[in-house]
């Protein structure tokens, strides 16, 4: 199309990371500026920085850019389908004829008609993002540094800590000299996986790498392909939380998945098992968790996202020996998501150009 014309974008759902696309898309203003100060909060990011990669996609530059919130005839003239999660199925493509570009933030093409659009030659892109990939290494850290017991030995090791005997021994090599119990490891491990999302599935690719078995709970099975995809088999969550030797949260956050991991589910875990939540802090139930920990009834527990953030000093589970915590930070630097919304608009450029995009297209 030529680039005089007018561009319909239609965003499919609203969150954070939509905002921020939608900012930079926006004439800079006051209010744009404070909201992606505050995105990036605490490093420093100068909105310019975000309005550059947006360059020729405003609406002085004639693009149009609509959040559908669900309304059928918003999405019907669309020229440009942009989402994070949501479905593009026959009866949406059917119902837009203008179509130039189904762009999904998300490297699954799982819920798009993509032999429609391909009939169509309508081109797909699904942006893998880096950042979920940081998230599902950290949950992987965390379970490394529970089942090798990282704190406990970091802090032996720094106060001085020692076994005499061990110190002592005629070969002069003193393997494990502060004398910890209990090291283990992921490999033969069960994991249990709750919610095989895009993280939860990047998850279980690398536990296998790591030689664990893997299951995980959904709403329901992924198809049989899906499954052969991520090395992973459905079971129950009751029964997941009984089997798995690794239980790591991926679930999203809504209304349904607040307290799913509560105090019957964890009640059921081993007592030589592990919990780790990477994804939001409502889904996990912490005052079941702290009483489960606290009495010794599972073995540890690896938080990155919480109830409450941050987390007070002084909070009770700061006192726990067999638990590891760590800021909200496994998807690494918010800065990496300008490379992710620099490829959409690029994507989206092209497109208006009448050339295909260059990011990830699957069609």
């Amino acid at each position: 199309m030529p680039n005089d014309a007018t561009l319909r974008v239609v965003m499919l759902d609203e969150d954070h990371v939509m905002d921020l696309v939608r900012c930079g898309m926006a004439q800079a203003s006051a209010g744009n500026d404070a909201m992606i100060r505050r995105f990036f909060a605490p490093e420093q990011c100068d909105p310019d920085r975000l309005y550059a990669l947006a360059h020729g996609l405003s609406a002085a530059d004639g693009v149009e850019v609509v959040q559908a919130k669900g309304d059928p005839l918003a999405t019907a003239r669309a020229q440009i389908i942009l989402f994070r999660r949501g479905i593009v199925d026959g009866a949406t493509v059917a119902s837009c004829p203008d179509l130039l570009l189904v762009q999904r933030l998300g490297g699954r093409s799982d819920g798009i008609d993509l032999a429609g659009l391909r009939a169509r030659l309508v081109p797909v892109s699904c942006l893998v993002r880096r950042t979920l990939s940081y998230t599902a290494e950290h949950a992987i850290l965390l379970m490394l540094a529970l089942a090798k017991r990282l704190p406990d030995a970091e802090r032996a090791l720094r106060a001085g800590a020692y076994d005499a005997v061990l110190v002592n021994a005629p070969d002069k090599v003193a393997y494990n000299w502060v004398g910890l119990s209990r090291v283990g490891g992921l490999h033969g491990r069960t994991l249990g996986i709750i919610g095989l999302g895009e993280v939860g599935a990047l998850a279980a690719r690398m536990a296998v790498g790591f030689g664990m078995r893997v299951i995980y709970a959904n709403r329901r099975p992924l198809p049989p392909e899906g499954e052969a995809a991520a090395g992973a088999r459905f079971r129950p969550l009751a029964d997941l939380m009984a089997e798995a030797d690794f239980i790591s949260i991926h679930a999203p956050n809504t209304p349904q998945t607040k307290g799913l991991v509560n105090a019957a589910a964890i009640a059921r875990m081993q007592p030589t098992a592990f919990l780790v939540n990477t994804a939001r802090g409502p889904i996990l139930d912490e005052d079941a968790l702290y009483d489960a920990l606290a009495a010794g009834r599972i073995a540890g527990a690896g938080l990155d996202v919480h109830a409450t953030e941050p987390r007070p000093r002084d909070d009770r589970f700061c006192a726990l020996p067999n638990v590891i915590l760590t800021p909200h930070v496994a998807g690494g630097s918010r800065l990496g998501l300008l490379d992710e919304v620099g490829a959409i608009y690029d994507n989206l450029r092209a497109v208006r150009g009448g050339a295909p995009p260059p990011h990830d297209r699957v069609t």
